[in-house]
């Protein structure tokens, strides 16, 4: 029986051994290794308790290394490595519900003179209190309603679809982009009052303390009140109090927006079916948590990668 020795792929040469795992060519000299493996050192596995501890359990990267043997240098290096595994990982999103409501809000910093926006968007079920974030966008430039408008068609079609209601600050524009999509817009009254307040004086010696002061409360009375009568009367009343010679121009422009757009402040009452929240006091609370881990920051994409992990590991607040 003749045997069929196999020839070297450079030069169709007989091949010999060359060691324990390699072969070589008789004519070229060439050497080879039969089972291919890969270069360099066999990576490590993950070590996501260090994202865990940080993002989830409130530590700092130097409380890490009081209980370790290892140096602060050796554990932040690796808490960089698993960031930037942690942000490169695909994610999915699944959020139950026939019906969803979207919560949009932006959180803005400056790095090196140029302003940067992250813009946050989650959703929540009708009638659920838990809502699922998804991961903020980073765009250079001032939050305006064309970007929202371009990040709002980027999400899951199968979420968009069950959209029907979307709660928003007072960011202009943002009611052509509901409105484009039958979408029941809900403004934000915690954006409007404490605008309200900041204007509204803290010391008897304020000029017009006692316009300022009618102002608010009416305004604060109007959002709630249910009866129609009432509600006439309340707005007649702005539109009065707003003339005065001592209300501060601001407050006279915010009064004149709010009764413009007073159905949109009070849909939530004309929906009772939707539970639409009156605030977006979870974003607020999602951009308070996102600041804090993220002081330490010196770019812009840092930024965004502390909040793509602050989001991942901590995707659900609570909104009632």
């Amino acid at each position: 029986m003749k045997i069929l020795q196999e020839k070297s792929d450079c030069c169709a040469a007989a091949i010999i051994r060359y060691g324990g795992k390699r072969r070589q060519c008789t004519h070229c000299r060439k050497t080879w290794r039969v089972h291919v493996s890969k270069r360099g050192r066999k990576q490590k596995r993950k070590q996501w308790h260090y994202l865990r501890n940080v993002f989830r359990h409130g530590m700092r990267i130097k409380q890490l290394s009081l209980h370790s043997l290892l140096s602060y240098a050796t554990i932040y290096k690796r808490f960089a490595k698993n960031l930037e595994a942690a942000i490169c990982k695909k994610r999915v999103v699944r959020v139950i519900g026939k019906k969803l409501i979207l919560l949009i809000d932006a959180e803005w910093q400056y790095f090196s003179d140029d302003l940067w926006t992250l813009y946050f968007l989650s959703v929540k079920a009708v009638g659920s209190e838990s809502v699922t974030i998804f991961d903020p966008i980073l765009r250079c430039g001032k939050e305006n309603a064309s970007v929202w408008n371009e990040l709002i068609e980027q999400l899951p079609t199968g979420i968009k679809k069950r959209i029907i209601a979307m709660v928003s600050d007072g960011i202009r524009g943002i009611e052509s982009i509901a409105a484009d999509r039958s979408w029941v817009l809900q403004r934000c009254h915690f954006h409007l009052l404490g605008h309200l307040q900041k204007m509204r004086g803290k010391r008897t010696s304020t000029p017009g303390r006692v316009i300022r002061e009618k102002i608010y409360n009416s305004v604060a009375q109007a959002l709630k009140e249910t009866d129609h009568r009432r509600l006439e009367a309340l707005c007649k009343r702005l539109s009065v109090l707003v003339q005065h010679s001592k209300c501060p121009r601001a407050m006279r422009m915010a009064v004149n927006e709010f009764l413009r757009r007073i159905d949109e402040f009070r849909n939530y009452l004309r929906y009772p079916k939707m539970k639409l929240p009156t605030t977006i006091n979870v974003m607020e609370s999602i951009n308070s948590f996102v600041r804090k881990k993220s002081l330490t920051t010196r770019t812009p994409q840092s930024w965004r990668k502390w909040a793509i992990a602050c989001v991942r590991f901590k995707s659900k607040f609570t909104c009632k």
